[in-house]
């Protein structure tokens, strides 16, 4: 188990582990991605990410396979937390969350998560904030975490 930061050859680990996880956040487990989402998860996209001092990116690897992945927008926006599917439920999130949280200090997180995902924030400590909203078959809740 080892927890660093992305760089530029995670690329293509990073959309082949996100693009498997895809059935857990549509609500059409067989429609294609939105395209403005699909968007953000090109090699472009994640390229841009990785190069910007605006992003902080961290990958999560067991015996060098990329298991997780957590990325935040400035210090505060949790931008995406993947796990693999063979990987969730043993700590990996947790584990991504407690040490990006280390190096990313706020006193006020906030994302937008899956609504398959909003038990696991819940189990951080963030609070759901307003009702569940959907955009082009993707739910979405927004959350908070105050510190």
């Amino acid at each position: 188990m080892n927890i660093r930061i992305a760089t530029k050859q995670d690329i293509n680990s990073l959309c082949q582990l996100i693009e498997s996880l895809s059935h857990f956040y549509l609500a059409d487990k067989d429609a294609n991605l939105p395209h403005w989402f699909s968007e953000t998860l090109t090699k472009e996209a994640f390229l841009q990410r990785i190069e910007s001092t605006e992003y902080n990116n961290f990958v999560y690897e067991i015996q060098g396979s990329i298991a997780g992945y957590l990325a935040f927008k400035g210090d505060s926006y949790l931008y995406h937390l993947f796990v693999s599917e063979d990987h969730q439920g043993k700590g990996v999130a947790r584990y991504l969350w407690d040490y990006a949280t280390t190096k990313c200090v706020a006193k006020c997180y906030t994302l937008r998560s899956s609504l398959n995902a909003v038990p696991i924030y819940k189990k951080f400590g963030f609070k759901v904030v307003g009702d569940a909203k959907e955009r082009d078959g993707m739910g979405f809740q927004e959350m908070t975490l105050r510190r």
